[in-house]
């Protein structure tokens, strides 16, 4: 396959993600409404963060916190007292095909400014309900207790998603 052919196609796949993404972002809250993920993210290399870091210690604890986070995996059915996240999309190759594929990277931020990250569809999509639920995490009084869930899937593998905890 041709370089042309490879940033081709990882082109449509940012597309393809960049679609879903927004759409089912912009549907479930306002808040997400001028976010087009793949173009914002995946091109320029940036993410997309709640937290507001205005200082240097504010940027300095984001920083920390995406740059080595804890593995969400390593922190099944504990609590975790989100105030904030952060989402890149990355692309990874394929276990299976080796094809490069555009996936999101999601880093929660604790009440501490402790990150716990995930490569994860299933966390994604728990923060997009969360937020649709509960709001923009800027504007919570108190902190949203997560849980962290294993789940089996039909085809034999696994993925992760978030419990809201009743606290």
């Amino acid at each position: 396959m041709s370089e042309n052919t490879k940033k081709q196609e990882i082109t449509e796949q940012e597309d393809i993600f960049a679609d879903d993404a927004t759409e089912s972002l912009a549907l479930t809250s306002g808040y997400f409404e001028k976010i087009n993920l793949a173009r914002d993210i995946a091109g320029g290399g940036k993410g997309y963060c709640t937290m507001k870091a205005e200082d240097k210690k504010a940027k300095a604890t984001l920083y920390n916190a995406c740059s080595n986070p804890a593995k969400l995996s390593d922190c099944i059915n504990l609590p975790i007292k989100m105030i904030h996240f952060y989402v890149e999309v990355i692309q990874v190759a394929n276990e299976t095909t080796g094809e490069i594929v555009s996936v999101p990277r999601v880093v929660i931020i604790d009440e501490k400014g402790k990150g716990y990250q995930a490569v994860s569809v299933g966390i994604y999509n728990s923060i997009k309900r969360i937020v649709s639920m509960f709001g923009n995490p800027q504007d919570w009084d108190s902190p949203v207790t997560v849980i962290v869930k294993n789940v089996d899937l039909k085809n034999g593998q696994h993925t992760f998603n978030l419990e809201v905890a009743m606290d």
